[in-house]
């Protein structure tokens, strides 16, 4: 998937989006461009019903617009790609360089920022995040992520880490290292709850 984007441009990718931050993400392709003009944007909306909407949004910027149904053999020549199908996300996560958790620059209280950081990518996130406050805070303290309050923001993070590999891959870093040492909450809660009880529990057995 990486070669058929280019192998040589800044890839970011902005993940589960909602009305109204696609618009704002696209000013910022458009702001980011200027400087790093061969960046690709993997734009992925979070409810299928909108696909061919934002599509439409985006060619209104005069943007090149290439769809991940389409099944495209190269994409070296797109400004933006769509992530138009269902369950891919992983896989355009892992292709892109920097990732941006959507719903969180529009007031949904934002989503799942774990994902990304799974796969070492330093993530961006808007300011709208009760639904993940604690680990957006987490990640944002542990170096693997940064608050964007407006567009500005946004486009400065993001130009900074496309510019920098060395800052990208060191913030990608903390966040796998934050994932992997935060792994087996579950079963550490399950053993909690046993003690409480007086008894013990394998979680791996139940």
């Amino acid at each position: 998937l990486r070669r058929r984007w280019g192998v040589d441009r800044g890839v970011f990718i902005a993940a589960s989006t909602h009305e109204g931050e696609e618009q704002m993400v696209l000013d910022v392709l458009q702001s980011v461009r200027k400087v790093i003009p061969d960046v690709l944007l993997v734009l992925v909306p979070r409810h299928p019903e909108r696909f061919a909407r934002v599509a439409t949004l985006a060619k209104r910027y005069d943007l090149s617009v290439v769809r991940h149904s389409e099944a495209p053999t190269t994409s070296v020549d797109a400004d933006v790609y769509l992530g138009d199908t269902m369950g891919d996300l992983p896989t355009l996560y892992a292709g892109s360089d920097v990732a941006f958790v959507g719903g969180s620059l529009v007031d949904v209280g934002g989503h799942n920022v774990l994902e990304p950081a799974a796969l070492g990518l330093p993530v961006l996130i808007g300011p709208h995040v009760r639904n993940f406050a604690d680990i957006s805070e987490r990640l944002v303290d542990a170096g693997a992520a940064k608050f964007v309050l407006n567009e500005s923001d946004f486009a400065a993070v993001l130009e900074q880490w496309l510019k920098d590999a060395n800052l990208r891959h060191a913030s990608g870093q903390q966040g796998l290292h934050f994932v992997e040492s935060n792994r087996g909450a579950v079963a550490r809660t399950v053993e909690c709850v046993a003690q409480m009880l007086g008894g013990t529990v394998n979680p791996r057995k139940e």
